[in-house]
């Protein structure tokens, strides 16, 4: 019988890995895609202290995104740049792929094309059943680590994020292009945005391309997309046709139950300011790995010694998670005439240099809070919520 398995081989599950292995424990991780990192759903943005705190190489920054254009619907626009709040482009598939390799190096058996169809607690251990593997494999514990997936969730009584949004997404060769764009618009991502985040491979410019988005982010991306190539001066057609994911904005109501933690996407741990889910699910891998470590050494792995990982990411993440899904409930009610407001406001007032002082890549709660206290963003807020209210 094996120690741990862990169900995805993502960048929060690999890293679980890579440290359960290292303290000597037998681990198993089912991929169930045949190459490690591949397709690709991910704009591939972290703020670049995660790279000292997780050990990352640098070797995986393509570029470095510290400017951003914020654009209304009508086209009218701000240009936000600080260096305290330069982020990391880097290679996605590249970065799961080292801490795979990190993780096989500690020890951990790393199996891809193997996609878990059922997973089951028993008194002692846990079992996982395998596509097209008559054998279930056994362990003491289980890491769902699969994403927003949550087709084991309801046997395991864990729950469901309550906000989801639609996402579409493309990571294509494109024009150069200067900063990161970003559009708002009701009609654009109705309580949501698109982006476009530029960069190179090699002397190549690229670009990763999406949308979230609460109804048709197919139809929506189509559109943001052939403008986005107007704009850069190419015919259409020259952007493929996206992958399309649900993207959760909460987390599951318990990430764990007994023999089992569910971390990153598969608990719902994302940023819900912008869905981005890299440094939470590294986070909360880590954490997982710490609390397991101790339950394995003790044989505790009971429901009531593992709620010990929720107490300990919400020290980390919970203010975080709460501020920003308040944030994100008020800002998802902005009309397209408040949006032009906000944008107007940042051009002519204080809100840009407030955001310098306080916003950070991985950490949103300050800028967060920040805005809410400035009394010309609250009037135009407030306005556009009574409006929303008196037309229904």
């Amino acid at each position: 019988m094996h120690d741990i398995v862990i169900v995805g081989a993502g960048p929060a599950g690999a890293l679980t890995a890579a440290r359960l292995a290292a303290h000597g424990h037998d681990v198993v991780v089912l991929e169930e895609h045949h190459d490690i990192g591949a397709p690709v759903h991910c704009t591939g943005l972290l703020g670049f202290e995660a790279f000292d705190e997780f050990d990352l190489p640098r070797s995986l920054i393509l570029a470095n995104a510290g400017a951003a254009r914020f654009s209304s619907a009508t086209g009218q626009s701000v240009r936000v740049s600080s260096d305290r709040i330069t982020a990391a482009v880097i290679d996605r598939q590249g970065l799961d792929r080292w801490l795979v390799d990190r993780a096989t190096l500690a020890g951990a058996d790393v199996r891809c094309g193997a996609r878990a169809e059922h997973v089951a607690v028993h008194d002692r251990h846990v079992s996982v059943t395998v596509r097209d593997d008559p054998h279930p494999i056994e362990a003491r514990a289980l890491v769902l680590a699969c994403g927003a997936n949550y087709r084991f969730h309801r046997a395991l009584e864990l729950g469901l994020p309550d906000v989801f949004l639609q996402s579409a997404q493309v990571e294509t060769s494109f024009a150069e292009m200067p900063d990161i764009e970003v559009q708002f618009g009701r009609e654009v991502a109705p309580a949501g945005f698109a982006w476009m985040v530029p960069f190179k491979r090699g002397d190549v410019p690229y670009a990763r391309i999406g949308l979230m988005s609460q109804t048709r982010a197919g139809d929506r991306f189509a559109t943001f997309a052939t403008s986005l190539a107007s704009k850069a001066g190419l015919n259409g057609g020259t952007i493929p046709d996206p992958r399309h994911k649900m993207l959760p904005l909460g987390p599951v109501r318990k990430t764990y139950a007994t023999r089992v933690v569910a971390i990153g996407d598969a608990a719902g741990l994302v940023k819900p300011t912008t869905g981005g889910g890299i440094y939470y699910g590294l986070l909360s891998g880590s954490i997982a790995a710490e609390v397991l470590h101790e339950g394995l050494l003790q044989d505790r792995l009971s429901e009531r010694f593992l709620a010990r990982y929720e107490t300990r990411w919400k020290r980390r993440l919970g203010h975080e998670i709460r501020v920003g899904l308040a944030f994100r409930q008020i800002v998802a009610r902005l009309n397209d005439e408040s949006i032009e407001a906000l944008i107007d406001l940042a051009r002519v007032d204080g809100i840009v240099p407030l955001l310098q002082q306080t916003a950070s890549f991985n950490w949103h709660r300050k800028a967060a809070v920040a805005l809410l206290g400035h009394p010309a963003f609250r009037r135009i807020v407030f306005r556009s919520w009574t409006r929303s209210v008196t037309s229904v």
